[in-house]
């Protein structure tokens, strides 16, 4: 460890505190953290699961963090508070979240329900375990769950901004054949991207989707909640 940068490898920690500490780096390679507290810890640059070893978090909490992702990485979260955190470029294609508790921001994200076939000799698994996690009190701003990740197993942001499709699969079907029947060109431009990124996330074998209409340029949203309304009727 240095003043700005915490680096670790391999190690066993109980009850560490990482509170209140500004970092240029936080890195983590193979180790296990139990009931540790990184509250209000800032990071321009942090990979919790850093190299090709696995990293767990167990009991930790991450209240009031500020964190910029590094890559996701190959990390493991397990009963973890992330209240009034604001977490940014967190994208997870090997990482594993499970009863964790998110409240804040998050900004730019993925989550991936299956491991990427180059990494699966390394997790030893095809499958990340995602389920159990409350995000109801989460602001999600371009947050992404792909792959299979099972949203009936989580708590979701509600209200006017968020759209929960339950059976993804046949509202892509119905918002195609909307698609195709309209006469509109610029309409049709101006969905055609929103679509295609629907169409491949159900291929991806995502059954239901979370979407954000002001995730996407303002420009598009009047077609794509056009689409979107003309699916649900089917």
């Amino acid at each position: 460890m240095t003043g700005d940068r915490v680096i670790l490898s391999g190690q066993r920690l109980v009850a560490a505190d990482f509170s209140n500490r500004s970092l240029m780096q936080f890195s983590s390679e193979g180790c296990r953290f139990e009931e540790c507290k990184f509250d209000r810890l800032v990071v321009k640059s942090a990979s919790f699961g850093a190299g090709r070893a696995t990293s767990e978090y167990i009991g930790c909490s991450f209240d009031h963090v500020k964190v910029t992702m590094g890559p996701g990485g190959y990390a493991r979260f397990v009963d973890c508070t992330f209240e009034d955190a604001d977490i940014s470029n967190w994208f997870c294609f090997a990482v594993e979240i499970v009863n964790c508790t998110f409240s804040g921001r998050l900004t730019k994200a993925v989550f991936n329900g299956t491991v990427p076939a180059q990494e699966r000799t390394d997790t030893r698994r095809t499958m990340n375990q995602f389920e159990g996690n409350d995000f109801a009190r989460m602001k999600m701003r371009d947050v992404s769950f792909r792959t299979g990740i099972d949203l009936s197993r989580q708590k979701l942001p509600a209200g006017d901004e968020y759209t929960l499709i339950e059976n993804a699969r046949s509202m892509v079907l119905r918002a195609r054949t909307a698609f195709n029947s309209w006469d509109d060109t610029e309409a049709k431009a101006q969905a055609r991207g929103f679509l295609t990124v629907i169409e491949e996330d159900v291929a991806d074998g995502q059954e239901q989707l979370l979407i954000r209409i002001h995730d996407y340029p303002r420009a598009s949203r009047a077609a794509i909640h056009t689409l979107l309304a003309a699916a649900a009727k089917g």
